[in-house]
């Protein structure tokens, strides 16, 4: 079976992600899985510039990214996307090229892309979307999708209300590296935290709040700057307690290592967390869909939440959340509760049910090519 995995690099956890259901899948030697980054697919000229001038908008200014993403919230599902006559001529091409028997998505653009294109041509290949946020935002719901996995039971009853039918949802979690589920017991004699702000690094920029967390939060610190170049040249070697990364290929060796991360509160990065049985710390959510996150982590007892933007205040409770050991030993107790829940809906028995109802194979010849935009 061919298997195409679409996603983009927006940040990397997406792409994470197509990367853990590709491995996920990569069991069975006889599918044939290829992971296409749509944005590039779609504009292999400007790709670099959208992801770059998105990075920016995420580290300088949050505003903008809020305002549309709360004002979408309202929107209704099944919106056609942008671009919608280059999404169809670029997705009649890739499917033309690739003869996918099964489409994946890990972002709702892509998800978009392919049900527009399925419902003017009738494509008959099927579309799983796997929702990437711990939200059941609208973006996320195209008539022509045939199944969605959501992170939670929540996200299963968000998308119910906004009227997708119960059979199509399936609750697996966010697909996270087989490389997160595998703990092994620390036993470090001197807590050991893990601070990171994603692939880009978003992290306090104040000295101060280094210094502080240097000298009061009783653990030795682990920080991962990613692509934070400026950062982690700012800190390397400047304090005792605070060991300075750049961008990491291995950060599940971190997350094991550690006792608690404290972190921006992403959707992958979350579900990385629980597999892993780290407590996370969400620091200052920024993004409106992390505050989502976020309530989730307190919600479900695997960590807290600190939106506190006085340094003073935000390090006394971090350093508090560390030393509390049986709190600790709580929330990896949860977040164990919630991987046994999840792990009886694999992502292969959601391909077991969609495949049941659609022909294999030959998807470009069922199409009624229409250009009716």
């Amino acid at each position: 079976m061919k298997i195409l995995i679409l996603t983009g690099k927006f940040g990397m956890g997406h792409y994470q992600a197509a990367q853990a259901i590709k491995e996920e899948l990569e069991n069975n030697p006889k599918d044939d899985i290829e992971i296409i980054d749509w944005i590039e697919y779609l504009t292999p000229g400007c790709a670099k510039y959208i992801y770059a001038g998105y990075s920016s908008l995420i580290g300088h200014n949050t505003f903008f990214y809020n305002y549309h993403y709360r004002k979408s919230e309202n929107y209704p599902p099944n919106r056609t996307p942008d671009h919608a006559l280059a999404c169809y001529v670029k997705m009649h091409r890739l499917i033309q090229q690739k003869r996918p028997d099964l489409i994946i998505s890990v972002l709702a653009f892509c998800s978009q892309a392919v049900s527009y294109y399925k419902s003017l041509s009738g494509c008959p290949v099927p579309l799983i979307t796997c929702i990437t946020d711990i939200t059941g935002h609208p973006e996320w719901i195209n008539r022509c999708t045939d199944a969605y996995t959501a992170a939670s039971d929540e996200v299963r009853s968000a998308l119910i209300q906004k009227g997708v039918p119960e059979n199509q949802i399936f609750v697996t979690g966010i697909p996270v590296r087989r490389k997160f589920k595998n703990r092994t017991a620390s036993g470090n004699p001197r807590p050991k935290l893990l601070l990171m702000g994603g692939g880009l690094g978003l992290l306090p920029k104040r000295l101060d709040f280094y210094k502080l967390l240097n000298d009061a939060v009783p653990a030795e610190i682990t920080l991962i700057a990613g692509k934070n170049e400026k950062l982690r040249q700012k800190l390397e070697n400047r304090f005792e307690h605070i060991h300075v990364m750049g961008y990491v290929h291995n950060i599940e060796t971190y997350f094991h290592d550690a006792d608690i991360v404290v972190t921006k509160p992403g959707g992958i990065t979350t579900f990385e967390a629980i597999h892993s049985e780290t407590p996370m710390i969400a620091l200052n959510p920024k993004l409106h869909q992390e505050k989502y996150n976020a309530d989730f982590i307190e919600r479900h007892h695997i960590g807290e939440q600190l939106a506190i933007f006085d340094d003073y205040q935000a390090v006394m409770a971090i350093a508090r959340f560390v030393s509390h050991p049986q709190k600790i030993r709580d929330c990896r107790q949860q977040m164990q509760v919630m991987k046994a829940s999840l792990d009886c809906c694999p992502l292969t028995d959601v391909i077991g049910h969609v495949i049941k109802s659609y022909p294999l194979g030959g998807s470009a010849s069922n199409e009624i090519l229409s250009f009716n935009f």
